[in-house]
Formats: structure tokens, C-alpha cells, sequence
């Protein structure tokens, strides 16, 4: 009996104590530090009980609203799920930047649908970008095996002073820290990358096929990653916050802060990554 009440009693405090709408999100967000002509990284979740009041599309114009035009809101789409990189492109299945939906969740998939959005032609992690600049910064991923790294979109929103958000989304998913990790690839105790590339099929926006050679991290590398050191290290230096709205939980950190934490973690000798 107890547990037939859960659903009902979250379902009302979803709708009275919990509930916050767009103007709610504006002032926390303006807090955590966005606004106009900020460059907004957000990975999310989309939870029935968040408390918002409205759909995603009411969360991606709010959002869209807090930066303005002047602004550029980016979020992940990769098309695939529950495997790795490595796994996706052994499976042989194009990344058809139109048609392959995001699989990073409602919100994301919602943005990747709504208008002036473009999707940047990376086999394995296609970023999705709508904003001050939105075309140029998705430009040119596709000329990389690295995915991550320095002539990739990720290098760009450390230029551009991003703010990474979680939405109901940990710090886990912020995939900015693998381009940390290309950046600090020499210091690592186990290459970054598998020993051979690996090749995917990628279709643009005009139905035309290409075959990319890419990178991808090491079965090796991931087992020996400790992203728990990393968080501490953040929250050390005061860089990675965790904030509420309604029942959202929210983290964010600046992506220079992530990666200069890192490189303390390193220069101090206590590396997020065991050596083998």
C-alpha cells in the first residue's frame, strides 16, 4: 500500500512544493553563472518528477532564452548507448547526422529536432550546437581521429570559457573530460587510445557517405580511469558545484577549472588514472 503511494505523493509535490517554471530556472541558472553570450554545455535528464512546469521543448527555449542569440548552447548526441565507442563502430552502422536520433536522452533528442541546430560529423561523438557561431564551432570534426582532441569542437569550449552543467545528470557524463584526458595524454600510465583506429561510416546533411578513421579510448585506459579523484580534487578546489531546482539536482564546473584541477592532480603526483 505504501509503495501504490510513492508515485501519487511524488506526482503532487512534482506539481506544488517541487514545481518551478522557465522564470524559476532563469534566476538559478543567472546564479550558478549564465547569461547572455554564454557559452552553455548542459547534459541532462529528463525525470517525470523533476518539478518543471513543461515539456522539454518549454526547458530548450528557457534555455535558449538565458543566453540569447549572442550565446551558443551545446549538448551531446551520440547515437548510441550502453557500449562503447569501440562497440558502435564495430557494429558498421552509419551516423546519418539528419536522421540518427540522439540517444542521450529526451532533452537532448528534443534539441537535435528544434530549429537553427546543427550537428557537428563525428562517427562516435557528434556535438549539437544552436547559437552565436553555431555552424563554425560544429565545423570540422569530422577532419579528426581524435574526437576529443585539439581540433575538435570539445578544444573550442575551452577557448570560448564554457559553463558544463548537469541537469539530473552527474559529473560522470560530462564528456569534456576525455578531451582533459587527450590533453594530458603523456602523462597517462597506459596509452589513451587503442593501438589501431577503427573506421566509421558518417552521412551530412546533403545524403553524402564518408568513412572516418577514428581513435578510440583504450579498453585499458577505462579500467584504470579514476574520475572519483578528479571530482575530489574539484570539489577541493572549490571548481565543481552541485546545486537544486525543485527536485533537479544540478553540478556544474567551468571547463578551464576541469581542466586546470586536473592538472594539479597530475603535477601533485596523484593521477585519475592507476598505473597498471
Amino acid at each position: 500500500m505504501i509503495a501504490a503511494l510513492k508515485p501519487v505523493i511524488k506526482n503532487w509535490l512534482a506539481k506544488t512544493i517541487w514545481a518551478y517554471g522557465p522564470d524559476e530556472l532563469s534566476r538559478k541558472l543567472n546564479e550558478v553563472g549564465v547569461g547572455r553570450g554564454t557559452t552553455l554545455v548542459i547534459h541532462a535528464s529528463w525525470l517525470i518528477h523533476n518539478g518543471f512546469r513543461g515539456k522539454p521543448a518549454d526547458l530548450i527555449k528557457a534555455l535558449k532564452t538565458v543566453i540569447g542569440n549572442e550565446g551558443l548552447l551545446v549538448m551531446p548526441s551520440m547515437p548510441y548507448h550502453n557500449m562503447s565507442s569501440a562497440e558502435w563502430l564495430l557494429r558498421g552502422k552509419p551516423m546519418d547526422v539528419r536522421r540518427s536520433p540522439s540517444m542521450m536522452g529526451l532533452i537532448s533528442e528534443t534539441f537535435r529536432r528544434s530549429e537553427g541546430v546543427h550537428r557537428s560529423l563525428s562517427a562516435t561523438h557528434p556535438l549539437l550546437a544552436w547559437g552565436n557561431d553555431a555552424e563554425a564551432f560544429v565545423a570540422g570534426h569530422e577532419n579528426t581521429d581524435r574526437p576529443f582532441g585539439p581540433d575538435s569542437p570539445f578544444a573550442k569550449l575551452l577557448e570560448r570559457d564554457a559553463l558544463i552543467v548537469g541537469f539530473d545528470a552527474p559529473f560522470s557524463t560530462f564528456t569534456f573530460t576525455h578531451f582533459v584526458e587527450d590533453h594530458l595524454g603523456e602523462t597517462l600510465p597506459v596509452p589513451l587510445y587503442e593501438a589501431n583506429p577503427v573506421t566509421g561510416t558518417v552521412i551530412d546533411a546533403r545524403r553524402n557517405e564518408s568513412l572516418q578513421s577514428i581513435r578510440v579510448i583504450s579498453a585499458e585506459a577505462n579500467r584504470l580511469r579514476r574520475e572519483d579523484r578528479l571530482v575530489a580534487k574539484l570539489e577541493q578546489e572549490q571548481s565543481l558545484h552541485r546545486g537544486q531546482i525543485g527536485n533537479t539536482g544540478l553540478v556544474w564546473v567551468r571547463a578551464q577549472s576541469l581542466l586546470t584541477g586536473a592538472k594539479h592532480l597530475v603535477q601533485e603526483g596523484t593521477h585519475f588514472f592507476d598505473n597498471p
